[in-house]
């Protein structure tokens, strides 16, 4: 979906999500944000895992130089994840405007346009 967004090509797309440009702006502002929180999440957990891994078997002292790229790794990977983050709630209030939507009571902006652009767009593929 997104790659059609930066083709320009909404063929495929409903007419309510592309009729004015600021709609295909925010739509697209949203999932571009959605794509970077996800592989964030991807960075960061690998990055875990392999800390996690490699830590289990550490003699007492100082810790090696390969523990040590690991954890600054991993600290570089939380950091991308919460600017992605950040990034997204920023697409999903321009989105809520836009899309003159309201957010139900109760649920986050970040919950509500996640849970929007998964079924939303996990139905489209089926």
């Amino acid at each position: 979906m997104l790659a059609r967004l930066d083709t320009g090509d909404f063929a495929g797309l409903p007419a309510e999500f592309v009729d004015t440009p600021q709609k295909r702006e925010a739509l697209h502002a949203l999932l571009k944000a959605s794509e970077a929180v996800h592989r964030a999440a991807v960075s960061t957990a690998q990055v875990a895992d392999a800390l996690r891994r490699d830590q289990k078997f550490v003699r007492p002292g100082p810790p090696s130089p390969h523990l040590v790229r690991l954890r600054q790794q991993q600290a570089a990977a939380r950091q991308a994840t919460n600017q992605a983050r950040q990034a997204f709630i920023v697409a999903a209030d321009g989105w809520v405007r836009v899309f003159g939507l309201s957010v139900p009571a109760r649920k986050s902006l970040e919950v509500f346009a996640q849970g929007w652009v998964e079924a939303t767009f996990q139905r489209e593929a089926s």
